[in-house]
């Protein structure tokens, strides 16, 4: 059973895979949402929580994630096509050198965080802060928790091993879930902290699992002057600046919001994470899925197939957003009202986190297109370009964040989200133009036309079907309309023949593991 579990995985395969769990993951993730909701509000409690995320993740972003995403991948396939020894040297370096800086690094956090805290939140009360700095230091081991597991998820992805790299997300989910549930009337919003730490262990576990079943050997070895991971590290900087401007967003939002509304943070990190539901299921599971392809194309010097699977996750991306887009903003009242709503979610929240989603949803198909972009440039060891984009779709954000979310409202936090993306979104596509072979405009324009006009359909049944509010009970006419809206979509792309829609039939012949024939999607 495991071993049919813990194997490598064909390019379609591991779309499949990676775009299942990251929807039922989704799914856990918006339950999360909803009993964290229902249990505590948009609340300064909720506010402090979603407040002590942001050290432990700069923490692991600042180096972990920004060398994996960017620089590893790259590196440790090119090794591993020559040399797995020196490879396995590579992987175990990058791994031990990064437990110990983020060790030490959350070591010296823990000492000064009274300082930290009071400098990044200087809006917050006295005892908010407290209250940020103890839930801080609880959730500083899940920092070198994810660097483990992110480590070893990044290798796995390089041996083509996507079970547990996909499901990990859902087991993290799932422990936030069962710890608020469990220990929530004895600790309070602390058992979402508690959660945290047990989800992450859970993540980590099942990674641990499945690299026993790769040719990967771990070994306690830091050869620092290794070429390879010289390579990594000059690769990894301009992705860690990168990283830093992130953090840099996040921490304006969090401490701008704590002074601007209470629960203003909560209410934006709820709206964030549905919104986020359209571009981890499209646009980063596709890209995530294509990476390890785009890299041996470029190792193989085949322009012509990196262009062509960057073209086809391009149009595959916005087949699924541009009506995500159109249907979130028609009903993010009524998806908030469907998710969230209940208990301590009452409908000031509802109308506070419904005004910030409806223009976050623009951004959805234009950070799910961002993550195809940048790998784009990963794939051929240019960290330096995205770099650059991100530090200008940064200063927008920030200065959307600062200068107009005080003055105009708080959903400028998301309207400065969009305006920052489509920045980037712009850019990378002129600069990657050079790096394309064959990339066919004609076929791009007509796919996006399609799509356009589907959405548009969509969104005239959505509106046609508003009267069921008034005839069906909420909850049951909120699942309809989102229901029709779908199907007419669907039904409308297929009738206008657009080419991805055989993603659909793609994903339905491997579910049903019937023959899949004239499928596009299935040649790769």
């Amino acid at each position: 059973m495991f071993a049919k579990l813990f194997k490598p995985v064909k390019i379609g395969g591991a779309t499949l895979l990676v775009t299942i769990t990251i929807f039922f993951s989704n799914i856990l993730g918006l339950l999360r949402d909803r009993i964290i909701a229902t249990h505590f509000g948009t609340s300064s409690e909720t506010d402090i929580y979603n407040a002590s995320f942001l050290i432990p993740d700069t923490l692991f972003n600042l180096f972990i994630a920004g060398a994996l995403a960017a620089a590893f991948v790259p590196v440790f396939t090119e090794y591993l096509g020559k040399d797995k020894e020196e490879a396995r040297k590579i992987a175990n370096t990058l791994l031990n050198s990064a437990m110990l800086v983020i060790g030490l690094l959350s070591i010296v956090a823990l000492i000064f965080m009274h300082q930290i805290i009071g400098f990044t939140f200087p809006q917050a009360t006295q005892e908010m802060q407290l209250q940020i700095v103890s839930m801080t230091r609880l959730m500083l081991s899940s920092a070198l928790i994810f660097t483990i597991s992110n480590s070893i998820g990044n290798i796995l992805m390089c041996y083509k091993h996507f079970f547990a790299y996909s499901i990990s997300p859902l087991l993290y989910n799932l422990g936030i879930i069962l710890g608020v549930i469990f220990l929530q009337e004895k600790i309070g919003i602390y058992s979402a902290v508690v959660g945290v730490i047990g989800g992450g262990i859970l993540h980590c576990a099942i990674r641990l699992i499945d690299i026993r079943a790769t040719e990967y050997k771990y070994k306690f070895e830091m050869d620092l002057k290794h070429p390879g991971f010289i390579k990594i590290i000059k690769l990894m900087i301009p992705r860690a600046i990168g990283i830093i401007a992130t953090q840099f967003n996040m921490f304006l939002f969090t401490s701008v919001g704590i002074g601007l509304a209470v629960g203003g943070v909560a209410a934006f990190n709820f709206a964030r994470n549905i919104q986020s539901v359209a571009v981890t299921l499209f646009g980063m599971a596709f890209s995530t899925a294509i990476f390890p392809y785009l890299t041996s194309a470029i190792s193989k010097g085949d322009k012509t197939d990196f262009t062509d699977q960057i073209q086809k996750t391009i149009q595959r991306i916005l087949f699924f957003t541009i009506p995500s887009m159109v249907g979130i903003m028609l009903l993010s009242k009524t998806s908030i009202d469907l998710i969230l709503s209940g208990g301590e979610f009452n409908q000031k929240s509802i109308d506070l986190t419904s005004l910030i989603l409806f223009y976050f949803a623009v951004s959805i198909p234009l950070e799910s297109l961002s993550h195809i972009l940048s790998r784009a440039f990963y794939a051929v060891k240019d960290t330096k370009t995205p770099m650059f984009i991100y530090l200008g779709t940064t200063i927008i954000t920030a200065f959307c964040t600062i200068y107009l979310a005080p003055k105009y409202g708080i959903e400028w936090f998301s309207i400065g989200f969009t305006l920052g993306y489509l920045f980037y979104v712009i850019a990378n596509t002129i600069l990657l133009k050079k790096h394309l072979a064959g990339f066919q405009k004609k076929k791009f324009f007509s796919s996006l036309l399609k799509i356009t006009i589907s959405s548009g359909i969509m969104a005239i049944a959505i509106m046609a079907a508003e009267p069921l509010k008034n005839i069906l009970p909420s909850k049951i006419a909120d699942v309809t309309i989102i229901t029709i809206g779908a199907s007419i979509f669907f039904a409308a792309s297929y009738l206008l023949k657009c080419e991805e829609i055989h993603s659909i039939k793609f994903i339905m012949a491997k579910l049903t593991k019937k023959p899949i024939e004239n499928i596009e999607a299935s040649k790769n």
